[in-house]
This record gives structure tokens, sequence and C-alpha cells, in this order.
């Protein structure tokens, strides 16, 4: 029986603490939004295993009936974390898009004022790209390449074409 509790915890332990760090990594993967640190994630790797897998434990052997309502506890809380970072990430990322399309015509106006200025036609094809409009983008680093035909524009034209 033992055994069996022990078993049960370790698992239920280190799924937990997977689905805790898959949410924090989708911070970097799905929104571009920087990563968490090695050092960060092991801290907090760390204590969520030590801390979960103890007070499974206790929980399992001394209130054995209530174990089950304890491990719902901690989902429902890892999901309405979840749920909380996820709607943080996208709000961020909602925040970032504004002031990308904002610089986007910040740069438009400034090539409608100095149409042979290369360096504004690359930043143009940077933003445009963060912004996910390619066609946009290669037609900016194009321009570039023309007015400033130096190795950064051509290989950036090169770059846009092969994605």
């Amino acid at each position: 029986m033992v055994s069996v509790i022990i078993i049960y915890c370790t698992v239920f332990t280190l799924v937990y603490t997977w689905a805790l760090v898959w949410i924090l990594e989708r911070k970097e993967k799905e929104y571009g939004q920087g990563s968490i640190s090695f050092t960060d994630a092991f801290m907090i790797g760390a204590f969520v295993v030590i801390f979960v897998y103890f007070s499974n434990i206790v929980v399992v052997m001394r209130w054995t009936r209530s174990a089950f309502i304890y491990d719902l506890a901690l989902v429902t809380g890892l999901a309405a974390f979840g749920v909380y970072r996820e709607t943080s990430y996208k709000a961020r990322a909602g925040r970032g898009s504004r002031r990308l399309r904002a610089e986007a015509r910040l740069m438009e106006g400034y090539i409608a004022k100095d149409p042979v200025n290369a360096a504004y036609f690359e930043r143009l094809s940077e933003v445009r790209e963060k912004l996910g409009e390619k066609d946009k983008a290669l037609a900016a680093a194009r321009r570039a390449a023309e007015l400033d035909p130096i190795v950064k524009n051509t290989w950036r034209v090169k770059q846009l074409e092969e994605k």
C-alpha cells in the first residue's frame, strides 16, 4: 500500500511540475516574449516538486478520503494560473503588436518625407516581418537593397525570399 502511495505521489508531482513549466515556457514559444532563466525555472520546479510531493504524501496518508479533493484543488489552482498567464501573455502580445503598428506608421511617415533613406526601409522591413506581413517586409527590404546595396540589405532580401 505504501509503495502505491509513493508511486502515485511521484507521478502526480512530476506531471504537475511538467504542466507548470509548460505554462511558463509558453511565454517564449507561443508569444516570443522572452524566456524564463534556467535558474528561475530550476528554483520554481524544485519548490513545486518538494511542496506537492510531500504535501500529497501527507494528505494521502493522513486523510485518504480527502486526497482526491486535495489533488483536484491543486489541479484547479494550476489551471487558474494557466488561464491567468495565458491572458497576461495575450495582453502583452497585443500591446507589442500595437507598438509595432505605430512604429510602422511612423516609418512610413519618415519615408514619405525622405524616400531615399535606406535605413527607414530597413527598419520598416524588420517591423513588418515582426507583424507577420511578409510580403510588405520583402518589398521594403528590396527597396532598401536598391537604395543601398550593401551585404546586409541583400542578405535580408534573400532571407525573406526563402521564408
